[in-house]
């Protein structure tokens, strides 16, 4: 279950006219919408069911009609302050999208009976939608406003579709108040500290930054390490929270993010799968939509280590879309990802991997980021649907070439019964294939066959195939190949014939001409 707060494709007003719900219901794929008064007070609810139920009892159907007349007042609601696990229990079928109302009937929410489908940005995150490639900037700006604004632009460039930044209130996060001078400190804590310190963009800065990234048609997500960053995160109308890995056991802050209903995009790094379940849990109460990362937090990450596999685990625990943030030098773990099922993948991106900082040397230069997408959008395209297998265009013609066909080993008369040694099996593959060589064997022939003709589809019928007259209220040709003009014409008019070469297409007229020129 989630709880979608964006209510706008779910809401129409009880005076809108009912053709204005139907374009609602059709735009959001949901099969219903909401009907509330101009105060947002809920009505009731206008399904499909409800339509036709309405249009059923209309004698001139008039969709004018205020969508209160044709509302179910007696459609179902839940508290807003009730919990996910009640909720959950409300759904059945036909009962999948339960309005949240709060004490004067104000729909606050709108909780729906699925959790793989969310939106980051324009982009949704789904089974049936390409994998959201996130170019991960964090703190590789180096501090910059600038230096970050550029990155926006290459990454906008390389075809990112989100770019990520990291926010940090230092005196809320660190326990000597952010800064990078304790002694106390073991010396890895406090490297990490001082790079942080230095680096460090100020939440001012980092929406200074989101605003440019508007004039480079991308969108953004940001990682709140603290919750005064995620409350500045929500003031500034972030559409996504992401989770660092260090996070995933910090149950208070996810259910600081998650109580803003915005998704949740989680990296699983450092974590094992007895938090993850726990993490799954405390998410799944908020009802925020959310995804699971697969990562391995090891800068950069050992191959062996990475355990890819892991992701399908990753889904079954989660029952969410599943991805992967990448630690690991090279794009090609990320695009294996992709082809086991990945629909988020998030790596690093920076413009010298010579930099100060960890995250540098694991990071993708614009030009192999560029190269990831390009990889990873051919990578969809060869996955397909799983639908049934069929023979492609370009196969037929290679079948055509390679494959072999039954032809006649010599003169059949009609009405001659055929024999095994009326037949043999030669290339091109432009007739019966040889596995209909069973049952041409005893069939009489319908017609007359010269040595070598092919035998084809109507040979098993009794019925001799005949032409038929057709006629077409456009021009209409065939592909032809020069050899084949006359035998394609002996008893068909096309008024046009086209060529794959370079004289491209031809009409009859010169067609005829050329082969019967060639032919002398």
């Amino acid at each position: 279950m989630i709880i979608e707060r964006n209510l706008a494709p779910y809401i129409v007003y009880g005076e809108d006219p009912v053709l204005s719900a139907l374009e609602k219901i059709t735009a959001n794929q949901a099969h219903i919408v909401f009907v509330v008064s101009e105060h947002g007070h809920h009505l009731g609810a206008l399904s499909d069911g409800d339509f036709r139920r309405w249009l059923s009892g209309q004698d001139n159907v008039d969709l004018t009609a205020p969508c209160r007349e044709v509302a179910n007042t007696d459609s179902l609601t839940v508290a807003s302050t009730e919990s996910a696990h009640e909720i959950e229990r409300l759904f059945r079928p036909g009962i999948v999208h339960i309005p949240m109302v709060d004490e004067q009937q104000h729909i606050t929410a709108i909780a729906i009976n699925r959790s793989d489908q969310f939106r980051i940005g324009r982009y949704t995150v789904s089974p049936d939608h390409p994998a959201v490639l996130i170019a991960e900037i964090g703190i590789n700006h180096q501090g910059s406003v600038e230096m970050a604004k550029h990155l926006v632009d290459l990454a906008a460039e390389a075809g990112a579709d989100v770019v990520k930044f990291q926010l940090r209130d230092m005196s809320a996060l660190y326990r000597q108040s952010g800064t990078a001078t304790n002694s106390g400190e073991d010396l890895g804590p406090q490297y990490t500290l001082d790079l942080l310190a230095k680096y460090n963009l100020s939440a001012e800065q980092l929406f200074e930054v989101f605003d440019h990234r508007k004039e480079r048609d991308i969108d953004v997500i940001c990682t709140p390490w603290d919750e005064p960053s995620v409350t500045a995160l929500m003031d500034y109308g972030i559409p996504a929270l992401k989770v660092a890995s260090a996070d995933m056991t910090n149950h208070a802050l996810l259910t600081k993010m998650g109580s803003y209903g915005v998704p949740l995009v989680l990296s699983t790094g450092m974590s094992t799968e007895t938090e993850i379940k726990q993490t799954v849990d405390v998410v799944r109460d908020t009802g925020a939509p959310f995804a699971m990362l697969h990562c391995q937090s090891t800068y950069p990450a050992p191959y062996k280590d990475v355990n890819l596999a892991y992701m399908q685990r990753l889904g079954e625990l989660s029952q969410s879309p599943v991805g992967y943030s990448g630690h690991e030098r090279g794009f090609h773990v990320p695009v294996a990802a992709v082809a086991l099922g990945a629909k988020v993948i998030e790596k690093h991106f920076t413009t010298d991997r010579s930099l100060e900082g960890n995250d540098h040397k694991v990071s993708l230069l614009p030009h192999e980021f560029a190269e990831m997408v390009k990889r990873v959008r051919e990578i969809e395209e060869a996955m397909g649907s799983g639908a049934p297998r069929v023979v492609s265009t370009g196969e037929m013609m290679n079948r055509v070439n390679l494959a072999k066909s039954l032809v006649a080993k010599g003169p059949i008369e009609a009405g001659q019964v055929i024999s095994r040694e009326d037949i043999d099996i030669k290339s091109p593959g432009r007739g019966l294939q040889p596995n209909s060589l069973q049952q041409l064997i005893g069939r009489t022939a319908q017609r007359s066959l010269a040595s070598g003709d092919f035998f084809y589809a109507s040979d098993l019928s009794d019925t001799v195939a005949t032409g038929r007259d057709f006629t077409f209220n456009r021009p209409w040709g065939l592909p032809v190949r020069y050899h084949d003009v006359e035998t394609l014409t002996e008893n068909s008019t096309p008024d046009f014939l086209s060529s794959t070469s370079p004289i491209r297409t031809w009409s009859w007229t010169r067609l005829r001409f050329l082969a019967t020129k060639s032919c002398r």
